[in-house]
C-alpha cells in the first residue's frame, strides 16, 4: 500500500506530520507517498471534525503497525528517544490535564468523541491491553511489544505525577524535605538554631483539595471508560 513520508514539500515521520494535519481542517495539504518504490504528490483537502470542542483536520486514513529491525546499537539509541518521546508526551498531557476536564466530562455525558491520545483510567488502560491481545491484525510479537508500551508510558506517566510537589504525593513530602534542610542551613549560616521540622498539619486544607480533586478525576475516567471507551482500531 501507500506509505505516507512527508507533507507539504518536506519529509516527515508520521507523528510529525498527524499535528500538520490536525491544525490543517478545510485547507489543501500535498502529502508526499512512496508508491510502488516511487515518490509522488497528492494534494487533499482535508475534512473537519469537532473534538474536544476544537476543530480539527480529518483525513479519514488509520495508520499501520510494522516493524522495524535495527541492529543493537542502534534499537539502543532509537529506544532511548522513544522514551524520550513517552516523557514528553506525558509532561504534556500533565500540563493539559486542567484543559481537559471539561471535555472528559462531556465526553462522558453527553457522549462526545473520544480521541486515543485523550484522558483513560484504569479501566481504559485494561481494555486497550485487551484490545491489543485479542487484535487479529498483530502478530504475536507486535502485540507483546504493543502491551509492554501501553505498560510503560503509564508507568511513567504515573511516576511523573506522583512527583507534583503537592502533598499527598511524594513529590509533595519531597518539597517538604526540601525545604526543611533549605531553612535548616539558613539557620546555621546565620548562626541560629535548628528551626525544627516543618508542622505539616498547617498543610492539611491543602492535602485534602488535592485529594478530592484526584478521587473526582480517578470517578469521572472510571465513568468516562465504561459508557464511552476510547477505540484503538488495532
Amino acid at each position: 500500500g501507500d506509505r505516507i513520508i512527508g507533507i507539504n514539500g518536506e519529509k516527515k515521520e508520521w507523528k510529525d506530520i498527524t499535528p500538520i494535519l490536525r491544525s490543517s481542517a478545510k485547507k489543501e495539504v500535498v502529502l508526499l507517498v512512496e508508491r510502488n518504490n516511487q515518490e509522488i504528490s497528492l494534494p487533499v483537502t482535508l475534512a473537519s471534525r469537532t473534538v474536544d470542542g476544537e476543530e480539527r483536520g480529518f483525513l479519514g486514513i488509520i495508520n499501520e503497525f510494522g516493524l522495524v529491525r535495527e541492529n543493537p546499537i542502534k534499537a539502543m539509541g532509537s529506544s532511548f528517544a522513544a522514551t524520550g518521546s513517552i516523557v514528553q508526551g506525558s509532561l504534556k498531557a500533565l500540563i493539559g490535564l486542567p484543559a481537559q476536564i471539561p471535555s472528559l466530562i462531556r465526553q462522558t455525558f453527553l457522549g462526545e468523541e473520544r480521541t486515543a491520545d485523550g484522558l483513560v483510567g484504569i479501566v481504559g488502560v485494561a481494555r486497550a491491553s485487551g484490545e491489543t491481545v485479542s487484535s487479529g491484525n498483530l502478530t504475536t510479537g507486535e502485540k507483546f511489544a504493543t502491551f509492554i508500551l501501553i505498560v510503560a508510558s503509564l508507568n511513567i506517566f504515573v511516576g511523573i505525577f506522583n512527583l507534583l510537589p503537592i502533598l499527598p504525593l511524594d513529590g509533595g513530602h519531597m518539597a517538604v524535605a526540601l525545604y526543611e534542610g533549605l531553612r535548616r542551613a539558613s539557620a546555621r549560616r546565620r548562626g541560629k538554631a535548628d528551626p525544627g521540622p516543618v508542622d505539616v498539619e498547617k498543610l492539611t486544607p491543602i492535602t485534602m483539595i488535592v485529594f478530592v480533586a484526584l478521587a473526582f478525576l480517578t470517578l469521572l475516567l472510571l465513568f468516562a471508560d465504561i459508557f464511552n471507551p476510547i477505540n484503538l482500531n488495532l
